[in-house]
């Protein structure tokens, strides 16, 4: 008899716990040497054997037609099939004696064995991809219905493998919100969009591009509101929303065409910054009569404030004025800087002694490991004694590494201390410099430092900044040296939590 040894890894969940391919060829081949079994053939397939098509399969039954081999070695008869046409067609080849023998680990089958104990196996390994299926979609429904996703985050959320719950990327999270500001303007196509946040550092877990399709899937997504869709149902879920339903809506009126989805003629710098503060809706601005006007878009047809028509000018002013909030006097930040720098250059100085001394004694712990190995091989010291020391060494060797780490992560770089006075210094210059700025910068400006403002009757009721500038609104007014120095520690920790920030 010549045989093909046929090896098979499906991708499946339910194929997780069987061996591999390398594992299988090299289990087969150990055994076809043991029984002087000869091999013509070693082919491997990484597929499920769910449905009938698998390439290599296939190849493998046209081999045996043709005459070329007579018997199969696999690791179980579920490796060669799993669905009844691929069974039907095994036990057809076996039965006319094209296949003399299908030999597994565990036993073998041949052309004169009562052809039902193999369907047996074969219809209990079909039965068992239905029902792992059926239970596997059971799980997922009841897990949805808890408000769990059973699968990957999507992009821009994390798997906490701790608590087994969805939670926001903190790296990519505040690019899924920035696709949305940008695609709410109307001035940007989703091509523009992955180009601006390319540049803006957004990369794939692989380090790659991400693509204008997957900003198509972010804008399509309810995930971002916090719900689910699965099978044509929403479900509610735990996981923490990214975006509000007026933006999501806005961006799907956009996206399918119910508003202009193509680049606008007309520039408007503070569109989609701006919420009415009655109905919750997106303000937002049209021309007319060579003038700049800023309304609500009253989405939900409820709202009177559709009436209250805002010029540019007066929007420019309000935003202006709530970045007064942020000033702070030059000399102040200055004075403060000077301070935090020779604070930090004292603890920088410190950090590097001690790190030294610490790098030294971690660098002769090799020398000692040496000695004792030499005093116990030469039976000089006995073996309880060593086995101690060594012990002790090692303690010591993670001591060591655990106070290196901790001292030098507790010191701040003189880059660091750069970005946290540019803060300071972007907050300084916010309101003064957004009235004779362009609206491409008010824009950029804009998009730097306010989160949104909520406005009602031509006023704003409310707003908030993005961190770390919100950490800077909260400065009391004439703030001390020692506060400054307080929130510039509070701005480089968020710094050390957002490397990209």
């Amino acid at each position: 008899m010549k045989y093909i040894i046929y090896c098979r890894k499906s991708t499946d969940t339910e194929d997780k716990q069987v061996l591999s391919l390398d594992s299988q060829e090299a289990e087969l081949k150990r055994l076809a040497e043991t029984l002087n079994l000869p091999v013509v053939e070693t082919l491997r397939e990484s597929r499920s054997a769910k449905e009938p098509g698998r390439p290599i399969f296939n190849q493998m039954i046209t081999s045996i037609t043709a005459g070329k081999a007579d018997a199969i070695l696999c690791w179980k008869i579920d490796r060669l099939t799993r669905n009844p046409v691929d069974g039907g067609q095994i036990q057809w080849l076996l039965q006319n004696g094209k296949i003399q023998c299908i030999r597994t680990f565990e036993k073998n089958f041949l052309p004169s064995d009562n052809v039902l104990l193999m369907s047996i196996e074969q219809a209990m390994a079909s039965q068992y991809i239905r029902d792992l299926s059926t239970n596997v979609k059971r799980g997922n429904r009841a897990k949805l219905e808890r408000g769990e996703w059973p699968n990957h985050a999507p992009f821009g959320y994390l798997n906490d493998k701790a608590t087994k719950k969805v939670i926001i990327d903190p790296k990519r999270g505040p690019y899924v919100k920035r696709v949305y500001e940008l695609y709410i303007t109307g001035s940007h196509s989703l091509k523009e969009i992955a180009e601006i946040l390319h540049i803006e550092g957004l990369r794939t877990a692989s380090g790659y591009k991400v693509f204008q399709n997957q900003i198509h899937r972010i804008l399509n997504s309810k995930f971002y509101l916090g719900l689910m869709e699965r099978d044509g149902k929403v479900y509610e879920g735990k996981h923490p929303a990214l975006i509000s339903r007026d933006v999501f809506d806005m961006a799907q009126d956009i996206l399918h065409g119910r508003l202009h989805s193509r680049k606008r003629t007309h520039f408007y710098s503070a569109r989609g910054f701006l919420i009415c503060g009655t109905c919750g809706c997106i303000i937002t601005a049209e021309t007319q009569k060579g003038f700049s006007y800023y309304h609500c878009t009253n989405g939900k047809g409820i709202c009177d404030q559709k009436k209250n028509f805002m010029r540019s000018e007066f929007i420019d002013n309000m935003l202006s004025n709530i970045f007064q909030e942020l000033k702070i006097e030059p000399e102040l930040i200055e004075l403060s800087f000077e301070a935090y720098k020779a604070q930090n250059q004292s603890k920088l100085a410190y950090t590097a002694t001690s790190t030294s001394n610490l790098k030294n004694e971690l660098s002769g712990l090799p020398a000692k490991e040496s000695m004792l190995t030499d005093s116990y091989t030469s039976q000089v010291l006995r073996k309880d004694l060593y086995e101690e020391k060594m012990r002790e060494i090692t303690n010591r060797r993670v001591e060591l590494e655990k106070q290196i780490k901790e001292i030098e992560n507790g010191s701040v770089p003189e880059v660091t201390i750069e970005r946290i006075k540019n803060v300071f210094l972007d907050c300084n210059k916010a309101a003064d410099s957004y009235l004779q700025a362009t609206d491409e910068i008010k824009r950029r400006t804009l998009e730097k430092l306010l989160s949104n403002a909520i406005i009602t009757n031509k006023t704003v009721a409310k707003y908030s900044f993005k961190s770390p500038y919100e950490l800077v609104s909260n400065i009391p007014k004439n703030p001390t040296i020692s506060q400054m120095l307080t929130f510039s520690i509070n701005v480089r920790t968020f710094f050390a939590a957002n490397p990209e920030g």
